[in-house]
């Protein structure tokens, strides 16, 4: 077959397989289901509020299933998928609608949320709270590729599946608003300032997800731009995009730089210290950033001191061999009057290592008893026993045996028991009376006979 050929062979099997029209909606159906998903008046309105004070709930009580709940109800994602797909029509009047809607929909949040977190319902700063503060290059990342599902879904003839309320959990855009909120009424600007720049990321990028699957699939322009507008319409998207990324590198790189030096952290503690007449009572550090601040790292030992140079030594191996470069080391010894051994730490680490010991002796019994012999059945008297009942017995051995498949999983466990008849036995012996016996006296069903 010729070469070129196959090539257009493979091409065609390739792109008919990605190809986004046996299954695309006209546009009049996508321009119609647009429309509708950017009104906000009525029915929308009212379940934007009731999203919102759940949104706010599941915030307040650290419940991650009703801040879910709050996103799968939340009709935010429709102006932002209108704003994506008008500038991609080039439907300007479409465009004003959406972005109209839009600041709507945020003041109402907005107020809502501000309003629940005025009540006195809210005691301490919730771990799913802190979440909305600090966004990153991921959700950027998470926000452009759920918009670019999210709008594939709404050019579809069959809008009925998963993809959709599946974006919205993913892209997480009620939760930041209901952040922002929370900044708003405890007058915690830096809570505020962070949920808000997570929103504007998840709403820039689910709008140009969205203006990309619109061109991708061709649609025909409803209005017209002149080229010098539309360069200018393009500088303009650009220059956002890159002004909105750009800080959440840094904030990435920064994450990412904290948890490579936690990391280090712990493994320097582990593995620097161990002695065996010096034990770590506690440990901590504290990350810095920035050139004229210092990381530090503070150890406190009990047991035999440290000399200087082995503390030295120590220091010497932060930066080569555990990456923990321009760190301070701080070392307080029991010997140290500077800062002593915290007792109650002292107490908590006993306390630990002795509960820790307990469960290992537990768990060691649990594996004697699965491997105990048969020896606890006290076989030589057994043997003795059945003697008395079947005197053609010449000897007898029991022994438990445990099964294993090619996994080296126990899979059954049995007892097997060997019986050797004397030769010159004057009759036969009741082979069922003995297994009835050996049951009754063992108390164990499962026992297999093998006789000599």
């Amino acid at each position: 077959m010729d070469k070129n050929k196959v090539i257009e062979f493979i091409k065609h099997r390739v792109l008919e397989r990605f190809a986004l029209g046996a299954d695309a909606a006209s546009q009049e159906e996508v321009n119609s289901n647009v429309h509708k998903g950017i009104m906000i008046r009525g029915t929308n309105l009212w379940v934007l509020i009731f999203a919102i004070f759940i949104a706010s709930l599941g915030l307040n009580t650290n419940s991650t299933a009703v801040i879910i709940g709050a996103m799968l109800i939340s009709p935010l994602m429709g102006p932002i998928i209108g704003m994506g797909y008008s500038m991609g029509v080039y439907d300007f009047n479409l465009l004003k609608e959406s972005l109209r809607n839009f600041l709507i929909m945020i003041v109402v949040s907005l107020i809502t949320s501000a309003i629940f977190f005025t009540l006195p319902l809210i005691s301490s700063t919730q771990s799913e709270l802190l979440a909305r503060t600090q966004p990153t290059t991921y959700d950027i990342l998470i926000a452009l590729f759920g918009g670019l599902a999210g709008m594939v879904a709404q050019t579809r003839k069959d809008r009925t599946g998963t993809v959709i309320p599946g974006v919205a959990i993913a892209t997480a855009l009620m939760p930041p608003l209901c952040t922002v909120g929370y900044g708003l009424a405890t007058f915690q600007f830096k809570f505020m300032l962070g949920a808000l720049y997570l929103f504007t990321i998840n709403s820039i990028f689910i709008a140009l997800a969205s203006f990309i699957v619109t061109r991708v699939m061709k649609f025909q322009m409803i209005g017209e731009l002149e080229p010098l507008k539309l360069k200018k319409l393009k500088s303009i998207m650009i220059s956002i995009i890159v002004l909105v990324t750009f800080p959440s590198i840094l904030i990435a790189i920064s994450i990412i730089q904290r948890s490579a030096f936690e990391a280090n952290y712990k493994h320097f503690v582990d593995e620097a210290f161990n002695y065996d007449n010096t034990f770590v009572v506690e440990s901590s550090a504290q990350y810095k950033t920035g050139r004229k601040k210092q990381s530090v790292i503070e150890v406190r030992l009990f047991g035999e001191p440290l000399s200087e140079n082995v503390v030295n030594n120590i220091r010497g191996q932060m930066s080569s061999v555990y990456h923990l470069p321009k760190v301070d080391l701080v070392v307080r010894q029991a010997n140290q009057e500077d800062g002593g051994i915290a007792i109650t730490a002292l107490q908590s680490n006993y306390t630990e290592m002795l509960n820790e010991k307990n469960r290992q002796i537990s768990r060691l019994q649990e594996q004697l008893a699965s491997v105990r012999t048969a020896d606890t059945l006290a076989v030589s008297s057994m043997s003795r026993e059945l003697g008395i009942f079947v005197p053609e017995i010449k000897d007898m051995s029991l022994q438990r045996h445990i099964s294993y498949n090619i996994d080296g999983v126990p899979t059954d466990t049995t007892y097997l028991c060997i019986i050797s008849f004397k030769e010159d036995m004057e009759k036969e012996p009741d082979l069922d009376l003995i297994k009835h016996w050996l049951n009754n006296r063992t108390g164990v069903s499962d026992i297999r006979l093998l006789f000599e």
